[in-house]
């Protein structure tokens, strides 16, 4: 199998450059939340910063039910194309707003962006990494959320100086950079080789598997056998299309296997947004006036320093997936942060007055961005697109995206006004619901560690672990592909069978 090329840095680089835009719109308001201009300019009290930080979530819930049809119908490049074109309308309102009603307006089109780039960007890494890098390629995605919160907090760190209505609004312009990166190199990477197979370029989508997955050869055994059985799928998949969205709803709910698809998507969404990195993320502020400390400059310094700590260890986290697997990780990074979120309850109820208890709450941030950033960051969007096949990926990554953003809407507003209510006792809360949360990963979870997609969807199918077919075999990936496969005519590929109604059934 072909290692990570420079061509598969590009793919990542675009990948990278688009989450950290939707990072960097996510995570200002952590920096805009600091910011007593702001507060005092537009008069946020704690109900209006829950609800102007978690009103993204209302675009992210209404681009859900819209952003997979863009992402089939104009390609995984258009959809990561759309995404950053939302951000840079978005943009502009965040940076001209005068009135509260036009900056809600610039944070609810940050969330249809953010619908649209979930449903785009982790379907298209998914489709194109070789298996045996899925975990990493695909867990870049969401780690570059956070080096768009690092850019953020620096900005915001810098901009803090500059005084008055500018603090803020420096802020709001700076998030056009990244997207600007990404429209800038999102020609010189491919499409999807599965989006392109369903739309009867098969030539090229071979070229792109075997630059992709076969080191340029194109008799590859891996690359010939992904090809056939890709093909194969789709074109099983546009035969039996559905005439109407009841046709298909009824057949979705008869399979066990979306069933089952489908549970992990709801409980992941949810799991996601109230493990506790929103407390962190969005509401650092509170959480260090609960600490005592109240200095702008040293909550900006701390914000910027715990989103780089946070970036380091996602990168190591990126790392180890295809070693640990995805169950493992996301178990013991649910554990530790309950463990850390206990940690700081005790210290903010007895040592707040201490020179000591407050450097102990800050170091328990930073703690729990290493658990938080190391597990789930590479793993709650890339696990997804996993587990999801050919038909439903991007529209099953917008419908994730749908739970996650109404978690998020809730989770969001609530942090702020439980945070100021019942103070530390409020993390109590958080450890007993991350408590629940590992119990449910761990005996409900599939590990998809060194599967290929097809052995993914055959696990899903009830096949145990050890009768999994491999795709090299089940497609006789010894033999070249002939003229007529990549023909975009229907057939048996010159003698070739198997798949679908012999021993794979499922989808590369």
């Amino acid at each position: 199998m072909a290692g990570f090329s420079r061509a598969m840095f590009i793919i990542c680089l675009v990948a990278a450059l688009n989450c950290a835009s939707v990072g960097y719109d996510s995570s200002m308001m952590s920096s805009i939340n600091i910011l007593s201009s702001f507060q005092i300019k537009f008069g946020i009290d704690a109900h209006m910063k829950g609800l102007l930080t978690a009103v993204q979530n209302l675009g992210g819930i209404a681009g859900g039910f819209f952003a997979g049809h863009i992402v089939d119908r104009w390609g995984r490049k258009g959809g990561i194309l759309a995404a950053a074109v939302i951000v840079l309308i978005a943009t502009a309102i965040h940076a001209t707003s005068t009135t509260l009603p036009q900056f809600f307006v610039g944070r609810i089109l940050v969330g249809i962006a953010k619908s649209v780039d979930i449903a785009a960007v982790p379907t298209y890494l998914a489709e194109l990494a070789p298996p045996g890098k899925r975990g990493l390629v695909g867990g870049l995605y969401w780690t570059c959320w956070l080096l768009g919160a690092i850019i953020s907090s620096a900005v915001g760190y810098a901009a803090r100086g500059v005084g008055g209505d500018w603090s803020w609004r420096i802020i709001c312009i700076a998030m056009a950079g990244p997207a600007l990166g990404c429209i800038a190199t999102l020609p010189f990477i491919p499409e999807s080789p599965r989006w392109m197979i369903s739309r009867g370029r098969e030539a090229e989508a071979l070229a792109v598997l075997a630059r992709f997955h076969g080191g340029g050869d194109e008799n590859d055994p891996l690359v010939v056998g992904e090809f056939r059985e890709i093909k194969e799928t789709i074109q099983f998949e546009q035969e039996n299309q559905y005439t109407s969205f009841r046709s298909w709803w009824k057949d979705f709910k008869s399979s066990k296997a979306n069933l089952y698809r489908g549970f992990i998507l709801i409980t992941l969404g949810v799991f996601e947004q109230t493990v506790g990195s929103s407390i962190i993320t969005f509401y650092l502020s509170s959480v260090l006036k609960l600490a005592n400390v109240t200095s702008e400059k040293e909550q900006f310094a701390i914000n910027l320093g715990q989103y780089a700590v946070a970036f380091a260890a996602a990168l190591t986290g990126i790392c180890l997936v295809d070693r640990l697997g995805r169950v493992p990780m996301l178990v013991g990074g649910t554990a530790a942060c309950a463990a850390i979120l206990a940690a700081m309850a005790g210290l903010t109820a007895k040592a707040t007055g201490l020179v000591a208890g407050q450097n102990a709450i800050i170091a328990m941030v930073f703690l729990f961005q290493i658990a938080y950033s190391s597990t789930w960051t590479p793993l709650s969007f890339s696990y997804c697109a996993e587990i999801l096949n050919f038909t439903i990926r991007a529209k099953g990554m917008a419908f994730y995206s749908i739970f996650v953003s109404s978690t998020g809407f809730f989770n969001q507003y609530v942090i702020p006004v439980g945070l100021a209510d019942i103070g530390w006792r409020f993390y109590i809360v958080g450890v007993v619901w991350n408590t629940f949360i590992a119990v449910v990963i761990f005996f409900t979870y599939i590990e998809t560690k060194s599967l290929t997609l097809e052995q993914i969807d055959q696990r899903f199918n009830g096949v145990p672990a050890d009768h999994l077919v491999d795709v090299i075999e089940a497609y006789d990936g010894g033999k070249p592909i002939s003229e007529l496969e990549v023909s975009g005519k229907k057939g048996d590929g010159d003698g070739i069978t198997g798949g679908r109604n012999s021993k794979a059934q499922g989808e590369a």
